[in-house]
């Protein structure tokens, strides 16, 4: 084979990741192939159309692969991923150093190994981790968290999603492994910012948000439940920061602005997530090819 050729050959692998990995282990040499007789001799780049051919079907053969057949199926996947994403950061906001160095260490192991139990597919380990987690949350709650009045709301808020999260834990199908990092963004923020003061903690915990944001926007063109499990977080993180003070001392000026900021970040996301969450449901493929 010609040099130029076997440019033309890597060139056009590369292009294949865009398909997922089962797909190019069943169809990779038959397009290599097609490609490389379509493609005149002499070239070593695939032709702009072709590149975008490629592209473009490996964009519709990973949404399809995303497809379930229920929508029933589809948002509990998507509350769990949720959850588990809302519980990582709520319960790294209690693990900003404050206090003792063993209960946080504590609540970071705990939530972290709580938040990534539905990959394990177990109702029962999820349920588990709800009294240690709890308690560990508790006393760390004894020491005053900044900007949190109503703690005892705080703490219940937490353990009815701990709830949630092991109620909808277990059974098929399972989530996608490719979601399981996603959970983990927050604990990898909190070791960086270990030594740091709350107020640059919290900072960086805000970060890893607007990362999440951009990920799983850019994630829509191929499956909405990352989205749509990311609004969901940050609606259940406004109602657990807000509710219980709005019940204390009802709406004003301060809190109204961060209501409209919150909603302001997440509108954008939610509305296209929610019309293709909706489409995502029609067609179906087998739980093996989704998990993939």
């Amino acid at each position: 084979m010609s040099r130029s050729r076997t440019k033309l050959e890597r060139r056009a692998r590369l292009l294949l990741l865009a398909y997922p990995a089962g797909y190019r282990r069943d169809r990779a040499e038959e397009m290599i192939g097609t490609l490389l007789e379509a493609t005149p001799p002499g070239r070593s780049f695939p032709s702009a159309r072709d590149a975008w051919s490629l592209i473009a079907g490996g964009r519709r053969a990973r949404a399809t692969r995303n497809r379930a057949p229920s929508a029933k199926e589809n948002l509990r996947l998507t509350l769990r991923l949720g959850i588990s994403i809302f519980l990582s950061a709520s319960i790294d906001l209690l693990a900003i150093p404050r206090g003792d160095l063993w209960s946080m260490i504590a609540v970071v192991a705990l939530g972290t190994v709580l938040v990534l139990a539905p990959w394990l597919n177990s109702r029962i380990a999820t349920a588990a981790l709800i009294l240690p987690t709890g308690a560990v949350a508790a006393y760390r709650l004894t020491v005053p968290v900044p900007m949190l009045h109503a703690w005892q709301a705080y703490l219940a808020g937490l353990l009815i999603a701990m709830v949630a999260l092991a109620a909808l834990s277990g059974g098929s199908p399972q989530p996608p492994r490719s979601w399981i990092w996603l959970p983990c963004v927050a604990p990898t923020a909190l070791m960086v910012t270990a030594h740091d003061s709350y107020f640059v903690a919290a900072q960086w915990l805000d970060y890893t948000r607007f990362l999440l944001l951009v990920v799983v926007a850019c994630w829509l063109v191929t499956d909405a439940r990352p989205a749509f499990a990311f609004c969901v977080a940050e609606l259940l993180t406004v109602l657990i920061a807000i509710v219980p003070d709005l019940a204390v001392s009802g709406m004003h000026p301060a809190m109204l602005m961060t209501l409209l900021l919150q909603f302001t970040i997440i509108l954008p996301v939610l509305l296209p997530a929610s019309w293709l969450f909706w489409r995502q449901t029609a067609g179906g493929t087998s739980p093996a090819m989704r998990n993939r």
